[in-house]
C-alpha cells in the first residue's frame, strides 16, 4: 500500500529537521508510544500501544532514519509485530522550506503480513492518516514549545 502527504509545521527547515531526528519529540510524538531506546545514531526500538479499531495492541519494532547533510530529505525503514500480524514501512521524507514554516512531504509503502493482510487498503488508509495526524501533531506541539502532545484520538471502523 503507497501511503504520501504532506504537513505543515511551524519554524524554519533547520529546526523542524532536529524535531524530526530528536528521540524525546519523536518518542513524545508517536502516539501510543510507552518506550523508545536509541540503538545507534538514527537507529531505534520502539513499543507503542494503538488503540484504533481492529489493530489495537501493543506492537514492538524498530524504526531507521538516514541522513542527509543538506538536511532536506531523508529515507526511513520501520518494522513492528503486534497481536494480529506484521508491519513495514519503507519510504522518503522531504522538507521544503514556505516561509516562516516547513513543508514536510512524506512518501511511503507499507507492507502488512499475518492476519493484518485481511484488512482491505480502504481499512488501513484511514488508520494510517490518522496515526500520522497524530503523530505531526505533536512534532508541532513541540516545535510551538508545548509540553507535550495532546491525547491520541481513537478511530473505531
Amino acid at each position: 500500500m503507497k501511503f504520501e502527504g504532506e504537513s505543515l509545521l511551524t519554524g524554519p527547515r533547520d529546526a523542524v529537521w532536529d524535531a524530526l531526528h530528536d528521540p524525546r519529540v519523536l518518542e513524545r510524538a508517536t502516539p501510543g508510544c510507552q518506550s523508545l531506546s536509541i540503538v545507534e545514531p538514527d537507529s531505534y526500538a520502539l513499543v507503542t500501544k494503538i488503540g484504533v479499531a481492529s489493530i489495537s495492541g501493543t506492537y514492538k519494532g524498530s524504526m531507521r532514519l538516514g541522513r542527509d547533510p543538506g538536511r532536506e530529505q531523508y529515507v526511513l525503514f520501520a518494522e513492528g509485530a503486534g497481536p494480529i500480524g506484521t508491519l513495514s514501512v519503507a519510504g522518503q521524507v522531504a522538507l521544503q522550506a514556505r516561509g516562516a514554516a516547513t513543508a514536510v512531504n512524506y512518501s511511503f509503502e507499507v507492507t502488512v503480513g499475518g492476519a493484518m493482510t485481511g484488512l482491505a487498503q480502504r481499512a488501513l488508509l484511514p488508520i494510517a492518516k490518522l496515526l500520522t495526524k497524530q503523530f505531526f501533531k505533536g512534532v508541532e506541539q513541540a516545535l510551538v514549545g508545548d509540553a507535550a502532545p495532546a491525547p491520541a484520538e481513537r478511530l473505531d471502523a
